[in-house]
């Protein structure tokens, strides 16, 4: 029998478990058991001191009886008593031609994927439009409003932040020729051909697409979209087509909107910092924007809408089984969806200027 009493804390000096674990190893008794009938206070000191004899005595094949002992110490005798996993190894070392060869792979496997993806998601689209597919009307307009509506007060602000830095750096430089009425012009193209649409592409990118990344990866880990297999529910016809389809239906009237609030920005700078007036501003805007401008934007709303939404949904449907699959499918969503609005930006802008749009 081990008796403990009295005070057991890390600031006192706590008996060494030696001569006990000594005596179990020279003559081992049948069972051993705990008493603390006269224990005061004690901490983890105590909890060490009593894991480390029972250690000893299972080691050598004894019965260790806990139930002298407090019912907090005996849960925490029980838990540090638990099969101990062992430490896994550290990675090897991989040189750098192995992990370019890993990421070479990896980008490759994902743009198999995506492409696969997009066929499916296209029939889906198509199935949907037809009337042939499973759809719900109202978790439909419910996305119309999530990527629409709930989207409005962040793009207002971000376009119209963007408007006010581009009139202040175009005022710079053609205050050099006494040229600033020109800033209406570097603004209002600006803005209806480029800025509009590029920031609301990448607004969206962080915001709708890691939703649906998110809630997508959240289905899959909780087995929800084996259900709606299960239950004969096409999950790319009754999950992925709404998004898509909310996401092309929203993004030129968000690209007008952020147009509106750019210019207004501008708008803003050039009549309070560089003196326009209000109606001189607002006569050059009109005057160097053509309709071709304002069709380049709107032209690359869906594209830059279609982009969003499938790099949320992809990575949402292809989330892992755990929890932390979530939120790396949800980064994967976010900086896959900027870099392609980015480079399908690029794409068009070029295209749009061959074809002298």
């Amino acid at each position: 029998m081990v008796r403990v009493s009295g005070d057991w804390s890390l600031e006192s000096a706590a008996p060494a478990p030696a001569a006990v674990e000594r005596e179990i190893r020279d003559a081992p008794p049948e069972r051993l058991v705990f008493q603390a009938r006269e224990l005061g206070r004690w901490d983890s000191s105590l909890v060490s001191y009593l894991a480390s004899i029972a250690e000893v005595a299972h080691g050598e094949g004894l019965t260790v009886d806990t139930t002298g002992l407090p019912r907090g110490l005996q849960h925490l005798l029980a838990l540090a008593g638990g099969p101990r996993r062992p430490i896994p190894p550290p990675p090897p070392h991989q040189k750098l031609p192995t992990r370019v060869g890993a990421a070479g792979i990896d980008f490759g496997a994902h743009a198999a994927g995506m492409l696969e993806f997009v066929g499916r998601a296209s029939l889906a689209v198509r199935d949907v439009l037809l009337g042939k597919g499973h759809f719900e009307r109202r978790d439909f307009w419910l996305l119309v409003e999530q990527t629409g509506g709930a989207a409005l007060p962040l793009v207002a602000v971000i376009n119209f932040l963007v408007g006010a830095v581009l009139a202040f750096l175009g005022a710079v430089q053609l205050e050099q020729f006494n040229a600033t009425i020109y800033v209406a012009n570097l603004v209002g193209v600006g803005t209806v051909r480029e800025t509009g649409a590029l920031m609301t592409g990448i607004v969206m990118a962080g915001r709708t697409g890691a939703s649906f990344a998110a809630v997508l990866g959240t289905m899959t880990v909780n087995s929800e979209v084996d259900a709606l297999e299960t239950m004969n529910f096409p999950p790319m016809e009754f999950l992925v087509a709404p998004r898509i389809l909310a996401m092309i239906l929203m993004m030129p009237l968000l690209v007008l909107y952020a147009d509106l609030f750019g210019i207004l920005g501008g708008y803003v700078v050039a009549t309070g910092l560089l003196h326009l007036t209000p109606a001189l501003y607002l006569t050059q805007t009109r005057e160097a924007m053509a309709f071709g401008d304002v069709m380049v934007g709107l032209l690359k709303a869906p594209v830059f809408g279609a982009v969003v939404a499938l790099s949320g949904t992809y990575f949402g449907m292809t989330t892992g089984r755990t929890a932390s699959s979530v939120g790396i499918s949800t980064t994967r969503a976010v900086v896959s969806g900027i870099l392609l609005v980015i480079v399908v930006d690029a794409i068009l802008t070029v295209f749009f200027y061959a074809v002298k749009l």
